[in-house]
This record gives C-alpha cells, sequence and structure tokens, in this order.
C-alpha cells in the first residue's frame, strides 16, 4: 500500500510509552513527518488533526486497565480519510485489560482502519526505591521486539493495496470497559529538603499539578498519580508518602514481579 507519511501521536508521561513508538517506527525502516506529544496539556488543546492516506503509531499508557483520560478525549478528537492506525499500550506488568481495546475502538470510530496493535511492558508509574515494579523496562528485549514490531508492520503494508483489503483486528479486552477507578484527590507525594528548586518537575506533570508558589507542592486536586513529577527530580526531592496508593506499589511489587512479555496483533 502507498502510504505517503508516517506520524506518531503518543501521551507518555514517564516517556515510555515514546521509547516503544520511536522503536517501532525504526524497524518499520520510515522517519516519521510528524510527532505529536500529547503529554502537555498545551498540545492537546490545539485543534487535532485530519490525517489521510498515514499511517498513525497512537499510544498510551494504562491506567487501571483503561487508557488515560486526557488521553482517550484527545484521540477521540482525531479525524481519519483513509488512513491507518497501530494502536499501542504500555502497562506496568500487572494487565492491560480493556486499555488496547479501548484505543483501537477509538481510532476506527475516527475513521481508521486498524492494521496492527501492541501491548508492551514498561516500568511502572508506581515504581521506586521502596517498591520496585517491572524496573528499567522497556529494556534492551522489549526494544527488539518492538523493532521486529515494526518490520511486519511494514511487511504488511507491502501485501496490501488499499484499506478495504485488511480484515478485522482482534485485541483482548472487554466491552463496555471496566469502569474507570475514581480515586479523587489524594495528597500523596511529599517534597522533602533535598528540593533545590530547580523546577524540572513543573514539564514534567501532564496535569500542571505542581505548585511553583507552594514549594513545588502538588496539588491533588489535578494529580493524575503519574508519578512523572517523582521520576523526573533530579535530587530525589519528591518521593511518595506512606498511604493508599504505597501500600499499592507494595502490593503491586510482590504480586506481579513475573516477568510478561509484550503481545502483538495483527489484522486479518
Amino acid at each position: 500500500m502507498n502510504i505517503q507519511h508516517l506520524h506518531l501521536i503518543y501521551f507518555s508521561p514517564t516517556r515510555t510509552t515514546r521509547h516503544i513508538l520511536e522503536e517501532i517506527a525504526k524497524g518499520m525502516g520510515w522517519e516519521a513527518a510528524t510527532v505529536t506529544d500529547i503529554t502537555q496539556p498545551e498540545i492537546r488543546s490545539q485543534k487535532p488533526p485530519v490525517f489521510g492516506n498515514d499511517l498513525v503509531l497512537l499510544g498510551a499508557p494504562v491506567y487501571s486497565g483503561r487508557l488515560p483520560k486526557d488521553a482517550a478525549r484527545y484521540f477521540s478528537e482525531l479525524t481519519a480519510r483513509g488512513a491507518l492506525a497501530v494502536p499501542v499500550v504500555l502497562y506496568g506488568n500487572r494487565a492491560y485489560e480493556d486499555a488496547l481495546l479501548e484505543l483501537k475502538n477509538t481510532a476506527e470510530a475516527c475513521g481508521f482502519a486498524s492494521l496492527a496493535a501492541g501491548a508492551f511492558i514498561g516500568e511502572h508509574s508506581f515504581s521506586g526505591k521502596d517498591y520496585i515494579i517491572a524496573p528499567n523496562r522497556p529494556d534492551k528485549e522489549d526494544l527488539a521486539k518492538a523493532f521486529a514490531f515494526g518490520q511486519k508492520i511494514a511487511g504488511l503494508l507491502e501485501s496490501i493495496q488499499s484499506p478495504m483489503d485488511i480484515g478485522p483486528l482482534t485485541v483482548p479486552g472487554q466491552f463496555p470497559y471496566k469502569e474507570a477507578v475514581a480515586r479523587g484527590p489524594m495528597d500523596f507525594i511529599q517534597v522533602t529538603e533535598d528540593c533545590d528548586g530547580c523546577g524540572v518537575c513543573l514539564p514534567a506533570c501532564p496535569a500542571t499539578a505542581i505548585d511553583e508558589a507552594n514549594r513545588y507542592a502538588t496539588r491533588p486536586e489535578r494529580c493524575m498519580y503519574c508519578c512523572a513529577c517523582i521520576k523526573a527530580c533530579p535530587q530525589g526531592a519528591r518521593i511518595m508518602k506512606e498511604g493508599p496508593l504505597k501500600g499499592i506499589a507494595k502490593m503491586l511489587s510482590e504480586s506481579f514481579s513475573a516477568r510478561k512479555e509484550p503481545e502483538t496483533f495483527f489484522a486479518g
């Protein structure tokens, strides 16, 4: 199939989704015409593009078995006219549940034909020095599988003439989707005396939840629990407080330590 351009669109607070999509593109042997990082609110506020004879890699992390709400909202506003999509999700070694199906269905509702899809593993957002969950993933093996996935996508494109040649794509998940977890505002991040006011946490936060005027404290009413600010802090000055979320991190580290591998799916 004569695809004109490759595009990457991802929501990636801790950059794991970004790394996987970039490796898939490398495996395809294509250079992306556009890369749209919708992690920051100012990008999500812009009018989403319209895609024609294009291939779009769509990526997002999994939060409690679903897509992040802000990412899902942006993806739902895309428009495709004869374009193909490859939905990809990243999860923290527990389960991706309905997230991949949600992303595939969202893309198809926008007019995309789904060519392939993948679920990859990234270090869990709650992973830290106290409780480690899928540390340093995606690792070399994960990236190699993402590269190989890209190679297979490129091969598929050579075997089809138009979107009409693409069969249905089946991925795990259930519809109606599982109900999103409603935790409500939770003050779970402590800023220690090690904070030197460098401000690295400000652009790392996808929800503008960092209060620069209040010693870089987190505004609980805005926080989406992605922990990107904790992972980005060069001084290690942002830590998870004792409480429910740290309890979840402990449970995940104990119950989901066995390595899970990426899963890929192809249309037809």
